[in-house]
């Protein structure tokens, strides 16, 4: 009896001295976070599904751990010290924070650590571009550094998550300090997850970090999109396209409709009464200064009286070497209003510096500081708009190349402070000239600054570095060598492989954007990937606007026009009617109707909703037949 009492005091001393674990819970969920390895366990009550976490990437000792109420204060050493906080928030979310000396140098914090799936059947929701599910199985699907708000393989939103095969469970981890951190995908025994990454600021700490957990026992991916839709339209003074027509009617007419770009002869008024009087009664055309030849003098006056929507393209993100010595700038020549090469002398003024003072560059140019650039982005749009009065303008790269850091002593930005510099310009585009904006991709940290986005229904990271850069191969998507007729925007290709398995695939594809930002966003292809780029599926680029309720996309000349005018016509007439009547709504849901997924649904807030049919045999489906390649729209 009294080894007996013996062991149960050692027990008990060995137990509350050197506790592993430590727990959080309520009606919903229970966290378990183990002291030695760091790691957290958590259990869904409601569908008692369990979540666990891979060993860290990087090794971290827990030095000392505290309970106050429903968080954890956990402090950590390893190759940088730190201190998380977790806490289980009255809505059953967890809501992670890192804090440290705001002078601590480091490189990256990985933490905390990625969450693994329980089985294969479960997908990654990858919220690049429109958003794919990615199967955690797949072992070819490109894994990148994930710069956040980067369309070379980055998040559009700062959010991704994971449910399983049926559309029920899961979890999403959101970013609310994106612009220094990111969700970083990886593979690990086989199967893909992702983990948060958090990277200096000005090579320093700075500010706490916070990432937070929600777990879903049901309602799958849209769940988890209206979870995201509640957070980020506050957080990003987000608001719909009726209210933001309010102040710019022009909206009206760029909704619903093909968003064209003209080329060559098609920058003739001659041209748009000609596809006018062929049927396409609304459209919003936009043209680009850097390439000749100019429309004729008041283009968008014209353009107005047929009731199309005028826009034209802008960039103030690149700059050239040639920019470190004076020349002359031609404002009368035929170019007079062009983007490029029209900063002589001012290379090292607006330049965004590194912190070694050198400059950021890729293929196109050296990157300009968007506080810089803003003066001279003022002269230009002052002088083009007496002769070009324009309604909108869509800002080229702003969303899609990622935030960059700038050390010039002149207008030095931390990524927040750059980020804020590009809404800003944005906002002085809008408010001073009464234009409505767009831009490339749709990074949505602008809000509702940027109303349209071009490129969003193209998944970049199987578009680029694929065989559409392989030349002398059907599928080479063309250059820039004919200024006037660029292939890469005139030309047509055939699909490569990698496109046809993920960036076009009706099994992986889902709108994870629209979603959250249907009636907020009009998104659309990229230039070089436009609805009739790869002409054998056209047909299947145009169920995907019609299921997403996005912009068809025209990039064309008057001979690519002439050529296939009667699909250019079926087009427009399968698609755009459809559009104008659900341009305003929310998408509500979407589901995936037959398990191979080639037959799917959306529903929109008005009530109405489609099905479409990617298959190539018609199917019944609630008594009704959806023909092959075809769709129906319906009314609850």
């Amino acid at each position: 009896m009294k080894k007996y009492l013996i062991f149960i005091a050692l027990t008990a001393i060995s137990f509350t001295g050197y506790s592993k674990n430590w727990t959080i819970s309520d009606s919903n969920l229970e966290i378990r976070f183990d002291d030695q390895t760091a790691l957290i366990r958590v259990t869904d009550k409601r569908c008692n599904k369990v979540w666990e976490q891979l060993v860290l990437t990087e090794q971290y000792t827990v030095k000392k751990t505290a309970k106050k109420d429903n968080s954890l204060i956990v402090s950590l050493t390893g190759k940088c010290n730190f201190e998380a906080s977790f806490t289980l928030t009255a809505t059953s979310a967890l809501e992670v924070s890192i804090s440290a000396d705001e002078k601590m140098a480091f490189d990256e914090i990985s933490f905390p650590s990625a969450f693994k799936a329980p089985d294969k059947n479960h997908y990654v929701l990858i919220t690049d571009s429109e958003g794919m599910l990615l199967p955690v199985s797949d072992t070819e699907y490109p894994m990148s550094g994930e710069k956040i708000y980067y369309c070379g393989g980055g998040m559009v939103m700062a959010w991704m998550g994971v449910t399983d095969t049926q559309f029920e469970t899961g979890y999403m981890a959101i970013l609310e300090t994106p612009f220094d951190g990111t969700l970083r995908t990886k593979r690990e025994n086989g199967m893909v997850t992702f983990e948060p990454v958090w990277v200096p600021t000005m090579g320093h700490f700075g500010y706490s970090r916070k990432l937070t957990y929600h777990f879903f026992d049901k309602g799958g991916y849209v769940a988890q999109c209206k979870t995201y839709r509640e957070y980020a339209w506050k957080k990003n003074s987000v608001i719909t396209l009726k209210e933001k027509q309010k102040r710019f009617p022009a909206i009206a007419k760029m909704l619903g409709c093909p968003h064209i770009y003209v080329w060559d002869n098609a920058r003739e008024v001659s041209f748009a009464k000609e596809m006018k009087a062929a049927g396409v009664n609304k459209a919003f055309i936009l043209w680009n200064p850097n390439h000749p030849p100019y429309p004729q003098s008041g283009y968008d006056t014209y353009l107005k009286e047929l009731g199309y929507a005028a826009g034209v393209y802008e960039l103030c993100t690149d700059i050239h070497m040639r920019d470190t010595a004076m020349y002359k700038v031609d404002e009368t020549g035929p170019l007079r209003f062009r983007r490029t090469g029209v900063y002589p002398g001012l290379f090292n003024e607006i330049a965004t510096k590194t912190k070694d003072g050198k400059t950021y560059s890729n293929q196109f140019g050296h990157t300009i500081c968007p506080v810089a650039v803003r003066p001279e982005l003022t002269k230009r749009i002052e002088r083009e708009l007496k002769e070009y009065p324009h309604e909108s303008y869509f800002l080229d790269v702003y969303q899609a190349n990622g935030m960059f850091e700038c050390y010039s002593p002149k207008h030095r930005l931390d990524r927040r402070q750059y980020a804020a510099a590009i809404i800003e310009n944005f906002k002085m585009i809008e408010d001073k000239y009464n234009q409505f904006m767009g831009g490339e991709w749709g990074s949505d940290f602008t809000g509702s600054s940027s109303i349209y986005a071009h490129g969003m229904m193209t998944i970049q990271r199987t578009w680029w570095g694929t065989e559409s850069g392989n030349k002398n191969t059907i599928y080479y998507s063309g250059n820039w060598r004919n200024s006037s007729r660029p292939t890469q925007m005139l030309g047509s290709r055939v699909a490569p492989l990698k496109y046809l398995k993920y960036s076009i695939s009706e099994k992986l594809r889902v709108p994870l954007f629209e979603l959250v930002y249907h009636d907020a966003i009009v998104t659309s292809w990229r230039w070089e990937d436009a609805n009739h780029h790869m002409p054998e599926i056209w047909w299947k680029k145009d169920l995907f606007n019609i299921l997403y309720g996005s912009a068809p996309l025209w990039v064309i000349d008057r001979d690519r026009w002439v050529e296939w005018e009667n699909t250019f016509i079926d087009s427009y007439n399968t698609i755009c009617p459809w559009l104008q009547q659900i341009a305003y709504d929310e998408m509500v849901s979407h589901r995936f109707v037959t398990e191979d997924h080639k037959v799917q649904e959306s529903v929109f807030s008005s009530g109405k909703k489609v099905m479409v049919n990617f298959g190539d045999e018609p199917i019944v489906i609630d008594g009704k037949e959806i023909r092959a390649r075809g769709m129906i729209t319906l009314n609850n």
